[in-house]
């Protein structure tokens, strides 16, 4: 073992020191620019695929789910569709969940079918059949061997929306497919098809026309030959739907799907969705719900031959075109479940239905009952799983995982921490932290529901942050105080909007109505209808400042649906404003865009408008004004987005004008199929980065439209409806219609990714203000597994760097802090060195003290109180610099104080004096520590040399070494408890307590406390003693140190 030398009375006068003169002096240093005489270099977005956004859920209500499939009589496997985010499965009853689809282009789930038998084999139909007006879109059909680890695309890419998939249990290579097609045009790739290898090619058997899809299929459990389908009449358009036709409905084949013949005995002639259910223990009892003007529940005895309606409940269909789906109990062929808005369950065959679902969130899509233990149900809604144990009596929900679906977001600048609130699909508005002090995350208790309903708009007061204005579905606003819980309807028509025709209101809001703060006062509200109400009072009165801006076409104003029955949730509201925004350079440039393709402009605070969308190249008739983005950087610039995908068009609309619409340019680029915009943004630090929320993901062109990319990394192509820059903290703000909210701390990599393209070695990129602040636990950090929890950033300075390519092994690659005066902080070696963008943080701390041994992660110590670490830096200016071999980089960095603490300066000085202090003494113990482990070592080497000589000198040298080890130990008994004594057996020694104290101390931003004082002087004393007696006894050992 290599010798260690320790210099004792250097080590005493260390200790001696009362004081350390260590402070954090003013910032000196600024940012070395790389220059370069040559043109812009094509720029490499491939390097940001190691950026890396944290969820931050939440998952208190979840998402809408499509589709629950689990293992009959396994009640661990359990695998779950969703609309919008992909496959999940667990594989311990529901306690963790793991995304399984995320690799793949649509996450948009119709239908799971695992093969009888074999569970391992899983299909998946893309393209929820729930066809909303917020419905996502799918790819055809995927397959998996291998219990979802991985999935080849299997064909039917044209089919959009996918209802059904079963597999046979005669034979696992018979696959059926029921296909509900394209939902806003005709397409042929719909209706049943019919697979006889297990995916490998497909035949279309059912099919009725180029409008008619698919809606429900089953099969005889007892006779693979007989096989049920509805078939479904569905077209929506932005201002209504069409479900149903005298061509649809029951159909049956009796061999195996290769014909088909329509069902009519008993059935009305005029049928929109239906769901249909093979009764598992009596196959000749089929059921089917079916949305008609003469009943909903239906049954037939005899294999679907003839049928009578059992049910005019209007529960148990609820909406047709959104639920139409039954489930028949596994073992009693009267015990029927119909799933609508609220589950229900009949077992008298069908006749009376009672609910049985409160304690869970409505709107029901799916139920799996397990065959062999019908008491085992899990079921999906609009709120995310369950789980019940007991034949639905009581509900388990499951919050691991989010998969909220958030319309828009807003995000306020409280401190130390800003806060994220917006509306959720059928899951009202909610508010919550972007990170908090706690060590474990952002919890489900850290969220708070605002208001009920739809949740879309929604902003916070500037001067309260707690005052909050929020809205829901079809023009229905609140105003909340979060502290006092008082709650205000401030809607400029303050009524239900809902259960009838848009025609007899006095004004149109749509289901997603616009209402924003103006950028120069944040009391100022724009609220768009058929017209633009503003507030100047944050809601308290509204004023009309605009004419009617849409085509104001009153065909296209009546109920939605027919011609089975209507539908006036106000989801189909027309002819109403969708978009609306104020320039943020010039106040009363206000832009206004409609759901009906009318866009409008205001230069003088709404006195007169001048209609613009004409001047729009290229633009498909009815298409949607998705968004407008006024620009930071000129008044007249502005970019605009449109989407026509209820009009079968999927294409992206993006298009610039810099003179306030008199012309536009179409900069959509390179942006796929399939990415309609939801959202377009302006970073607010270099305009020519812009940020597309689609539906297939979160696009970014560098080039101010010139070309786009998806930024993905572990961002999922989900659908993507709003995105922010936060002004104070530089973080990229993501809204997913699918997993919640999304954060790319810090976007300075985003911002200045072609400066650091054309940088020949590395960039160094800039970075925000790191703040210090208190963690400590207060919630139950023993929650077990089944909690979700968001994940916080790294606390302290996030340090991205970008290297032009991978430095060889020899190369240093390293990061220093420094202070203002250039002297070394901290310096971190172990950070990334790959080629494109590399990502580190410092924790704000100096040096952890000098240790004992290499710190081993599975240490009890370092699992409870992390790893060591060194005091915490004082609220100031420092340099940051990269090193790379022979080329440094430095940034400026300024780190504050927690802006909610109120602390003097001196103070903090004191208690970083007195935390370098005990790091100093922390790192002497440790010193000891380890010459006194090296001297052990030598002495154990000594007494098993001499243990090996049989005779007297050898036993007398394994004597003297045994008494020498018993000496050390005791020099080391009083240094350190040690880790054979069970913990709670024996106090702390001088190196636990010095540790703990130093926890203590830098563990607050507050002035070291008396009793704290006289405990470092002690521990000082108590050191300087032990040391002493070190060297008495090693000097009559004859051991040198």
């Amino acid at each position: 073992m290599a010798c260690f030398s320790l210099n004792l009375p250097a080590v005493r006068a260390a200790v001696a020191l009362l004081a350390l003169q260590v402070m954090a002096p003013a910032l000196t240093a600024q940012a070395r620019a790389v220059t370069t005489g040559l043109a812009r270099p094509s720029i490499d977005t491939t390097v940001l695929g190691r950026l890396a956004f944290r969820g931050i859920g939440p998952a208190n209500m979840m998402g809408r789910a499509t589709d629950v499939e689990g293992v009959p009589g396994d009640p661990d496997i359990v695998y779950v569709g969703t609309a919008t985010s992909g496959v999940w499965k667990t594989r311990n009853g529901g306690t963790t969940w793991k995304p399984l689809f995320d690799a793949q282009p649509t996450l948009s789930i119709g239908d799971i079918a695992l093969e009888p038998g074999n569970p391992a084999v899983v299909y998946v139909g893309t393209g929820e059949a729930n066809v909303r007006n917020s419905v996502s879109f799918g790819r055809g059909m995927y397959k998996s061997t291998d219990g979802g680890a991985s999935w080849r695309f299997i064909g039917l890419g044209d089919t959009r929306h996918i209802a059904r998939v079963q597999v046979s249990a005669a034979d696992p290579r018979t696959v059926f497919v029921c296909a509900v097609g394209h939902i806003g045009g005709p397409n042929t790739e719909r209706g049943v098809f019919v697979s006889r290898d297990a995916g490998e090619t497909w035949s279309r058997t059912l099919f009725v026309d180029h409008r008619h899809g698919c809606a429900d299929l089953d099969m005889d459990p007892k006779n693979a030959n007989i096989v049920y389908a509805t078939m479904w009449h569905f077209d929506r358009k932005q201002w209504t739907f069409t479900s149903g036709s005298e061509l649809g409905g029951i159909f049956r084949s009796i061999d195996g799907g290769r014909t088909w013949s329509k069902m009519k005995n008993g059935l009305p002639t005029l049928i929109g969705r239906a769901g249909i259910r093979v009764a598992p223990s009596s196959p000749n009892v089929v059921y089917s719900i079916a949305e008609t003007r003469v009943g909903y529940v239906w049954r037939s005895d005899d294999f679907g031959v003839n049928w009578k309606m059992t049910s005019d409940n209007a529960a148990t269909l609820c909406r047709g075109f959104y639920y139409s789906q039954l489930r028949v109990d596994p073992v009693n062929p009267d015990r029927v479940y119909s799933i609508a808005c609220q589950l229900s369950k009949s077992i008298d065959g069908g006749r009376t239905f009672t609910q049985f679902s409160g304690s869970i969130h409505g709107d029901h899509h799916g139920i799996w009952i397990d065959p062999l233990n019908p008491s085992r149900m899990w079921q999906v809604n609009d709120g995310g799983i369950a789980v019940s144990n007991d034949m639905g009596a009581n509900w388990g929900f499951p919050q691991s995982f989010a998969l909220a679906q958030f319309y828009q977001v807003h995000a306020d600048n409280r401190e130390p921490f800003y806060f994220l609130g917006g509306g959720l699909q059928d899951n009202g508005n909610w508010l919550g932290p972007n990170r908090t002090r706690e060590p474990q995350g952002i919890l489900t208790d850290d969220w708070r529901l605002v208001s009920y309903g739809d949740g879309y708009y929604q902003t916070s007061h500037p001067e309260n942050p707690d005052l909050i204005v929020s809205e829901s579905q079809g023009g229905w606003i609140f105003r909340t105080d979060m502290k006092t819980l008082e709650q205000q309807d401030v809607s400029p028509q303050p009524r239900r909007n809902d259960g009838g025709p848009v025609n007899a209101l006095e004004y149109r809001f749509n289901w997603n109505a616009p209402m924003v703060a103006s950028p120069h006062d944040g009391r100022v509200l724009y609220f768009g209808a058929q017209v633009l109400f503003r507030s100047k009072d944050f809601g308290s009165t509204w004023d009309i400042i605009s004419p009617d801006l849409t085509k104001n076409d009153p065909s296209r104003q009546g109920f939605a649906g027919g011609p089975v029955l209507k539908e006036a949730t106000t989801a189909e509201y027309y002819n109403s404003l969708y978009s609306v925004t104020e320039s943020p350079v010039q106040r009363g440039l206000i832009w206004a865009g409609a759901d009906d393709g009318n866009l409008h402009v205001t230069r003088d605070d709404g006195k007169t408008w001048t209609r613009v969308d004409r001047n729009v190249p290229a633009l498909g008739a009815e298409a949607v004004v998705s968004h407008i983005e006024a620009s930071r950087t000129a008044a007249c610039l502005a970019y605009a987005t449109f989407e026509r995908h209820f009009m079968d068009d999927y294409k992206a609309y993006v298009y610039r004008t810099a003179d306030c619409g008199a012309t536009w340019t179409n900069i959509a680029g390179n942006l796929p199929d399939g990415a309609y915009l939801q959202v377009l943004r302006e970073d607010p630090r270099n305009a020519q980065v812009l940020y597309a929320g689609t539906e297939a993901g979160l696009y970014v062109s560098v080039t101010g439209g010139g070309n786009w990319f998806r930024l993905g990394g572990n961002l999922p192509a989900v659908p993507v409806h709003e995105v922010l820059v936060h002004g104070r903290e530089n973080d990229l703000i993501v809204a997913t219609h699918a997993r919640g909210i999304w954060i790319l701390d810090d976007a300075s990599a985003i911002q200045e990714l072609a400066t650091a393209a054309a940088a020949p070695k590395a960039h160094l990129f800039r970075m925000r203000t790191a703040t210090r602040f208190a963690t400590k636990t207060t919630k139950t950090p023993s929650l077990g597994d089944a909690l979700y929890r968001g994940t916080n950033p790294a606390y302290g300075a996030i340090i991205r760097y970008h290297l032009a390519s991978t430095p060889d092994s020899a190369t240093p690659v390293r990061v220093e802090v420094r202070d203002s005066a250039g002297a070394v902080v901290r310096v971190l070696h172990d950070v990334p060195r790959l080629r494109g963008i590399n990502t580190t943080s410092w924790n704000l701390a100096f040096d952890a003290p000098r240790q004992r041994k290499p710190i081993d992660p599975s240490d009890p110590s370092v699992q409870f109180f992390g790893p060591p670490s060194g005091p915490r830096a004082l609220p100031g200016r420092y340099s940051v610099r990269l090193v790379v071999g022979d080329m440094q980089i430095e940034q400026p960095l300024t780190v504050r104080l927690d802006p909610t603490v109120t602390v003097a300066p001196a103070a903090l000085r004191e208690q970083f004096v007195m935390a370098m202090q005990l790091r100093e003494l922390q790192s002497v113990v440790n010193d000891t520590l380890r010459a006194l482990d090296g001297r052990r070592g030598e002495i154990e080497a000594r007494k098993r040399a001499a243990d090996a000589i049989a005779d007297d000198g050898g036993r007398a040298a394994s004597r003297k070494a045994a008494e020498e080890l018993a000496e050390v130990d005791e020099l080391l008994l009083v240094l350190v408890k040690p880790t054979t004594i069970p913990y709670y057996s024996d106090g702390p020694r001088i190196a636990d307590r010095v540790g703990a104290l130093l926890r203590t101390v830098d563990g607050t931003n507050a002035q070291p406390t008396g009793p704290q004082r006289a405990l470092s002087t002690s521990l000082a004393n108590e050191l300087r003693a032990a040391l002493d007696n070190v060297t008495r006894v090693l000097g009559r050992l004859g051991i040198t140190m």
